[in-house]
């Protein structure tokens, strides 16, 4: 008897501390929260023309070849290049090539160039 009255008690003891947290977490947390916006110091051309100097810097491997090399800017020169500020003080540059949407980052205040392998395909890419 003992046992089943421990057992019965632990589960409701257990439910009505359940409902107690859910109840504090969403008056405590509730409040929304506002990131503070870092306000860009470049321009949407002057980060697609850095993307673009970083491409004709940049030679890849063929897809399917390894003997060959691309230059990266052979491949995107006639593409359309899109800017978006992430306003955490980095944009994110995209571009379509051969069916597959490439995206690189570019920080706002030294213009470094990163890919940005967040996106996955299962379409053949090259590593630009």
């Amino acid at each position: 008897m003992t046992a089943q009255l421990t057992a019965k008690t632990a589960f409701y003891v257990s439910v009505v501390a359940g409902a107690i947290f859910v109840l504090a977490a969403f008056i405590l947390f509730d409040k929304d929260r506002e990131l503070e916006q870092i306000p860009s110091t470049r321009t949407g051309p002057q980060v697609i023309r850095q993307v673009e100097q970083y491409l004709k810097n940049t030679n890849v491997y063929a897809y399917g070849d390894r003997s060959r090399t691309l230059n990266c800017w052979a491949e995107f020169e006639g593409q359309e290049f899109k800017a978006e500020y992430l306003n955490r003080g980095s944009w994110r540059i995209d571009a379509y090539y051969d069916l597959v949407r490439y995206y690189w980052r570019v920080d706002d205040i030294t213009l470094e160039v990163t890919r940005d392998p967040w996106v996955k395909t299962y379409n053949p890419s090259i590593g630009c």
